[in-house]
Order: structure tokens, then sequence, then C-alpha cells
């Protein structure tokens, strides 16, 4: 990304598999960032959880909730029981790692961390909800994930990475990791334009290809959803992310 649409070089990017009118992705991107009370920034990404970069707290697995990501309690005594393992990736992981320049080891290390949810032990756990407890801690480095996202990258019918729902987190998320490093690449001032939008806190380049890759997704599904008109006081981070709660296990095989 922007891998430009070669049909109209100035006016598309390609997130994933999924081509978009630029300036609608940056009024959606401005409007998800700007818009404060509507949807998860800046509650997420500021939320002080008392983890910090190298602990997980119990406050850093209700941090989803702030993307309007269920965490029931079953979820939250799964996540509990990983602690252990989280906390010790994260001491195997520098603060300042980025994404866009992991090379086969770092992309590794991706796979190592997700690797927990391909056991039969945690029934309750996915990879939407841990990739939203851990790219807190890095956030330059661990990708968010989610339907919207899934869906440019896996989902729709150019998307870089293809389907294969017997495959596990361990190898599905290089092969996320390296299909977003090429949209780091490529859509850099894309992706700035963005960063310079989020004014407090700052935010990575890979957290502003999660809100883009997010509302490609969804453009590409229906309406837009920060453009509809909804009936006053409705709760449009509900709306946003809604589709997370019905989520089952084979909806969110990788």
């Amino acid at each position: 990304m922007p891998a430009l649409d070669p049909s109209n070089s100035h006016d598309s990017v390609r997130v994933g598999g999924v081509v978009v009118d630029r300036e609608t992705l940056l009024g959606a991107a401005r409007s998800y960032l700007v818009q404060r009370g509507r949807f998860g920034y800046p509650a997420y990404d500021s939320f002080n959880s008392a983890g910090g970069p190298w602990r997980v707290s119990d406050g850093d697995f209700l941090a989803p909730v702030l993307l309007n990501a269920e965490v029931n309690s079953r979820a939250f005594y799964s996540l509990e029981s990983i602690r252990g393992h989280l906390e010790t990736w994260l001491r195997s992981v520098p603060m300042d790692t980025r994404l866009v320049e992991a090379g086969p080891a770092e992309l590794e290390k991706l796979a190592d961390l997700f690797a927990v949810l391909d056991g039969e032990d945690l029934p309750n756990a996915r990879g939407s909800i841990l990739a939203k407890v851990m790219h807190r801690k890095r956030p330059a480095f661990i990708p968010l994930y989610d339907p919207y996202v899934d869906y440019c990258y896996r989902g729709c019918a150019d998307a870089p990475i293809s389907k294969d729902s017997k495959r596990p987190w361990k190898q599905f998320m290089p092969l996320l990791g390296a299909a977003m490093i090429e949209d780091l690449t490529n859509g850099q001032e894309l992706l700035a334009e963005v960063v310079a939008m989020a004014k407090s806190p700052v935010i990575s380049p890979l957290r502003a290809l999660d809100i883009v890759a997010w509302h490609a997704g969804r453009i590409d599904n229906g309406p837009a959803i920060w453009a509809a008109s909804t009936e006053e006081g409705a709760d449009h981070e509900d709306v946003e992310d809604a589709h997370l709660v019905d989520l089952n296990e084979e909806d969110e095989a990788p």
C-alpha cells in the first residue's frame, strides 16, 4: 500500500488487496482520529493500564474493550493464564522494534507471540483480542487484527494471503507481517499524513495502517459508518466493531 491503482495512480491506494479512493480513506482516518468520543482513539491508545512496556497488567487485558472488542470473564481468565508467556516475549523484543524493518528473525517473533493460540487449552482467547492487548506494548511492531483488516489481507479477491482455515497462527502472523511491511514501505507518504492527524497521543505508522485498513475493508463491504446518519445518542463505537462480539473460532481461523 499504497501500491497505487495503475488506472488512476494519484487518486487510489491499495491496502492489502483492496483499492480505495485516497481522499475517501484520508477523510475516514481524519474522522476516526479527530472526532473525540466517537471512536477508539484516543481512549485505547492513551489508556493507562499501569502495565508499562514490559509487564502485562490486568488492565491491559481489558484494553480491547476500548476498541469495542468483547472481553468476557472467560477470555480474561484465558489471557491471565498466558501472562507469563506474554511478559517473557516482551523481554525479548526491544521497545523500538519496527515491523517495517523486520526480517525473518523479527517475523518469527510475531509467530512466537501468537503461537500460544494454536493450543487447545485457550478456547476463549482470540487473535483479535491478543493483538489488541499487545499492540500497545510494541505499537510499531505488533499489528492490530480484526475482520476488516483480515478482509484486506486475506479475505478479498486480490488479497496477498490465501485463505486456509487449517493454517496455524504461528504460520499466519509472519505472512500478515510481510504483507503489512509492503504496505508500510509503499505507503509511507499516506501513512505519514494519517500519523500527523493524531495529536495526542501520537501513533505509529503501523497503527495508522490499521486505521486505513479497517476503513478500506469496511468501505469495500458496505456504507461508511462515519458518514452514515444514526439516531442521536447512538454509540458509534458499538457499530464500529460490533461484529467482533459474534466471531467464532472458525470465523477467525487464520
